[in-house]
């Protein structure tokens, strides 16, 4: 019985974390949507989102899962973990 119940725990977790597993492409789509607010930069910030896709996804499949932030200046370029190199 106590062996069902920690199966069971680990089967909803196991199920629970994947649905939100994060891609290079969704990623990309939140960075998008950070530049979108960025004022007269936007559009120079959603090109390197846009360029950013690729690159992560070129990353990701040499084993470095990360999506590096396209942010100027204090903080910029930080790193988001990537589970999948889509």
């Amino acid at each position: 019985m106590k062996k069902t119940l920690i199966l069971a725990a680990f089967m909803t977790v196991a199920a629970t974390s994947s649905s939100f597993a994060v891609s290079c492409t969704k990623q990309g789509q939140a960075c998008q949507a950070w530049a979108r607010g960025q004022g007269n930069e936007a559009a120079s910030y959603i090109a390197a989102c846009n360029a950013e896709v690729p690159a992560c996804i070129s990353r990701c499949k040499g084993g470095t899962k990360v999506f590096v932030g396209v942010g100027r200046g204090p903080g910029g370029g930080q790193h988001y973990p990537i589970d999948e190199c889509k």
